[in-house]
Formats: structure tokens, sequence, C-alpha cells
């Protein structure tokens, strides 16, 4: 059963009694945020939990990102550790060299919100954007909040294409008016800035889990 529940930052799971990780009360739970936009240093699988009365149901690691932006919240230093959950496989986030990430804090560490973040590139003007909207979803949670605009983008914006997806999956998520698709790189033609991408993260996804003034989903 998943419960989301308004006044706690969520970062684990229970399962038959036993805490698999940490949850701690807050009243204002936005106050534990940072969003950031961070260069990837290194994301490694946790070991192993050793504790029989524990069955961790998610992928466990932990990530360290240098600090290029904080884009909310209070964060003092140039790097960060976080750790992060995955019930897929490994963290999407990590096929990205940059990326707006979102990690609150509790009990003393520092953990992702789970499934948020969003690829960052900078744009010619030097300017740390976000391409899409990827797929009708995004463009979807992100429609009357902010429109991705035309910019020029260096060669290195770019989503990657994996070999699985068919041609109908490529042209459902990586429209001709956002990107141009050569072989296995989705190249980004519009962009939106960091700082609007975080509100679009905060008036949805943060609004439903409780923060930001909304009423956590049961």
């Amino acid at each position: 059963m998943k419960r989301r529940m308004r006044g706690w930052v969520v970062v684990g799971m229970m399962l038959g009694g036993a805490q698999v990780h940490a949850a701690r009360p807050t009243s204002e739970p936005e106050e534990n945020l940072i969003a950031f936009v961070g260069e990837k240093l290194s994301v490694e699988e946790l070991p192993p939990e050793t504790d029989p009365n524990i069955l961790r149901m998610d992928n466990g690691f932990k990530a360290r990102y240098r600090i290029k932006k904080i884009v909310y919240g209070h964060y003092d230093g140039d790097t960060i550790e976080f750790e992060a959950y995955d019930h897929y496989g490994r963290p999407p986030f990590e096929a990205f060299p940059h990326s707006l990430l979102y990690v609150s804090r509790g009990n003393g560490k520092l953990y992702h919100q789970k499934y948020q973040f969003d690829p960052v590139f900078r744009n010619a003007a030097g300017e740390w954007v976000g391409c899409g909207p990827v797929g009708e979803r995004q463009a979807l949670q992100r429609k009357g909040i902010v429109e991705a605009k035309p910019m020029a983008f260096g060669p290195d914006a770019y989503h990657p294409i994996r070999s699985q997806w068919s041609a109908r999956d490529v042209a459902a998520l990586f429209t001709r008016k956002d990107f141009r698709v050569e072989g296995d790189k989705a190249y980004c033609l519009t962009g939106t800035p960091v700082q609007d991408l975080f509100e679009v993260t905060k008036r949805t996804v943060f609004k439903a889990r409780g923060m930001f003034g909304g009423e956590a989903e049961d």
C-alpha cells in the first residue's frame, strides 16, 4: 500500500512493521527541500541490506554531485551527496551529465525526492535550461504553467534514444516542434529555464505530496 501524508518527508517504505528507510515528521516539509542544478560525479549502488528483518523494496544508490546552481532552498558546499531509491532499476538521472535535482533533509541525511528530476543543459546564452516537453504526460503537466521557447543550444543538448523504442515511440516522445531527431539522439530545439521547471514540479508533484500548501494524496 502506498501512503502519502501531509507534514511528512517520506524517504522510504514500511513492510510488515519493519522500517525500510526512515521518515521524520515536519510541519513545513518544503523547508527541508533543496532544488539544484548538479553535475554528476558518481552514482553508486548501496550495499545489500544485511538485517534479515528489513526487506528493501527499491534499489538504493548513493549519488554525489557538484552543485552548479541552487534553485530553491539552502545548502553550504560545492558538492552534495544523497541517497536515491528506484523501484525499476538505476535512477534515470544517471544518464545525463547535468540535472535539476530535488532532495530533502531527513534523519541527518539527504534523500532524493523519488523520480523527480529534469535533464538540463546550457543554452547559447549560458543559461541552465531544460528541453522538451518529453511526451504527452510532461506536456500536460507543464500546460498553463510554462511554455518551452525556441533557443540555440550546443551539440551536447540532447536526450539519448533507447534502442528498444520504436519509431512511433520516438515520434510520440520527441515532437518536431521541440526536438530534432538524428540517429540515437533527440537534440533540443526549445527550452525552459530551470526556475520555471521547478515551478512546474512545485505546483504539481510537490503539492500532491503535501508541500507548498497542497493536500497530500492518499
